[in-house]
């Protein structure tokens, strides 16, 4: 899924999650929603996140603009300009220059060739000041730039510059995992501050539950049952994106066994990863079930493109495994485009039997961006644009646009006006998404700005079942350790242990029989740790000893 060379604009937006260029997750302890749920709305407008319901924070949050002449900062980021014909004429890039005291030159940049531009830059002496959103998994890189001294850290000067940065490290201690040196070096690229399950989560479609005459699935059992049913009315069953291997797509099903999919498990002796856990067979065996009996949507194992979304929205299967949050508000808003009645529904992680269930929690970010510190660089300045753009009025500027300008206000109640769709947001008669600035460089929009454009004009009844979509997401989970940490032999195994897991795994479900399935996994844990992983666990559990004990 984290391969920038293999996936395009497209699919990236769905896979990391996002609402017109935005995602989620959130809370690894038992979720609560973000933030107030958006109040009635009336006549089209509906109210705005309670946090920013009536006016904007002071502009304070943008860190302290230095006063005098205006400091230049380029800024560099994946994506495309969205409607934004030119950012030397953008109304909300002009904002953000007045509030920071900067000259800003923008620059988006197709995510195929992003990181090759990068180091071209590097190397020519000529790198942005704002290098958007990298792939946080990228660790020899980073740490390439950290040790060549491209990058700055957020100390001194720019830390002052930024308090904003510094702020959600300490509201989410798993970033320390990405600290180097005790340094922070990145900005999260995110939709909240917590952990909560995002990818691999179960979909069905409620209109076919209601069809049936079955209730929403709790179990495994209860799940194959409907699967069962779609499949005799001619429906395909479940669809997911397994091309490249099942991945997340196994996440209920180890849940299910008291395991996450990803990082490291807690074991009394230390740490170990999850995909070489005893649970993780019974998984495999369960998920390879539905395989067997045809239960699975065989495009799934052609889709390396993210397309499974798609053919869940256009009817042709019953149940998908994708993403949730504000993507469950999108597949229904897409299924209502498409008419034929079919209902969106996010299951709860299903019970397997045991006992056990759950999704794994994942901190609520994808990729990190970082400041340029070459000899043409200006990281203080920089970090005063990054520093807005993260704080609450920086967040609504580019959710909302300029009060008067781009929305109105009566009372708690927004209104979108046409104007909007002139000013660099999206065109569409009545769409709410976010201005190009939201995503790709310090966010993918804050969740409750996602709810808040998916609510607008809503209904009661839409607002309550999105409100309960989210709390399915975060109802039962599993914990994990270690998702963003890394260690030298873990680094330099990581390639070739990931290879290993998804062709493994992927011919583990499609397997001949279960007994086949079983010595396959058993055969897998052998090359895994022969190949260099139960040296790199090791070393891995030694450090994670050090973080959380």
């Amino acid at each position: 899924m984290r391969n920038l060379k293999r996936i395009n604009r497209r699919a990236f937006l769905r896979l990391t999650g996002m609402v017109a260029a935005s995602g989620l997750i959130a809370g690894c302890q038992p979720a609560a929603s973000p933030t107030a749920q958006p109040t009635e709305a009336t006549g089209g407008a509906t109210a705005a996140p309670a946090a920013t319901a009536t006016t904007a924070p002071a502009a304070g949050n943008a860190g302290g603009a230095a006063v005098g002449a205006a400091e230049k900062v380029v800024i560099w980021s994946p994506g495309d300009n969205g409607t934004v014909i030119d950012w030397s004429k953008d109304p909300i890039l002009a904002v953000v220059q007045e509030k920071t005291n900067t000259q800003i030159e923008m620059l988006k940049i197709g995510w195929d060739t992003y990181l090759e531009q990068i180091n071209s830059a590097v190397a020519s002496n000529n790198l942005p000041d704002i290098i958007g959103v990298i792939d946080h998994n990228n660790k020899t890189q980073i740490q390439q730039w950290i040790d060549d001294g491209v990058i700055a850290a957020y100390t001194g000067p720019v830390a002052e510059a930024a308090p904003n940065v510094l702020a959600k490290y300490e509201k989410n201690p798993t970033l320390n995992e990405i600290k180097v040196n005790g340094e922070i070096y990145g900005q999260p690229v995110g939709w909240g501050d917590g952990n909560y399950p995002n990818a691999g989560l179960l979909h069905v479609r409620k209109d076919l539950l209601d069809k049936y005459g079955m209730q929403t699935p709790e179990n495994f059992e209860q799940y194959l049952e409907f699967l069962r049913a779609a499949v005799k009315d001619g429906m395909q069953g479940v669809i997911f994106t397994g091309g490249e291997g099942v991945g997340a797509a196994l996440n209920a099903f180890a849940g299910a066994q008291g395991t996450p999919v990803l990082g490291w498990v807690k074991k009394d002796s230390g740490y170990e990863f999850w995909a070489i856990q005893p649970e993780m067979k019974d998984a495999l065996l369960l998920f390879r079930s539905l395989v067997a009996e045809k239960l699975v949507d065989p495009f799934s194992w052609e889709d390396t493109e993210g397309n499974a979304r798609d053919q869940y929205v256009a009817g042709q299967a019953a149940a998908l495994i994708f993403n949730g949050g504000g993507h469950t508000g999108r597949i229904q808003n897409d299924m209502d485009l498409a008419g034929g009645g079919a209902k969106e529904w996010l299951l709860p992680a299903l019970d397997g039997g045991k006992g056990m269930r759950g999704y794994s929690s994942e901190p609520m970010f994808w990729g990190l961006s970082f400041l340029g510190e070459m000899e043409k660089n200006n990281p203080t300045a920089a970090a005063r644009v990054i520093n807005f753009l993260i704080s609450e009025e920086g967040y609504k500027l580019t959710a909302l646009g300029v009060e008067g300008v781009d929305y109105k206000v009566e009372g708690d109640q927004y209104t979108m006006l046409d104007e909007r769709t002139k000013r660099g947001f999206p065109t569409e008669s009545g769409d709410t998404g976010t201005h190009p600035l939201a995503s790709a460089i310090v966010s993918w929009v804050p969740q409750e700005w996602q709810d808040w454009a998916l609510l607008y004009g809503k209904d009661e009844t839409a607002k309550s079942w999105y409100k309960s979509m989210w709390e399915n997401q975060g109802k039962y989970q599993v914990q994990s350790y270690g998702q963003l940490s890394t260690s030298p032999l873990w680094t330099a195994f990581q390639s070739t242990g990931g290879e290993l897991v998804n062709r493994a795994f992927l011919d583990i479900v499609r397997s001949a029989s279960e007994e086949e399935a079983s010595s396959m996994f058993d055969q897998f844990v052998k090359d895994w740790q022969g190949a260099g992983g139960a040296d790199a666990q090791a070393e891995m559990s030694e450090l994670l000893k050090g973080i959380y004990g």
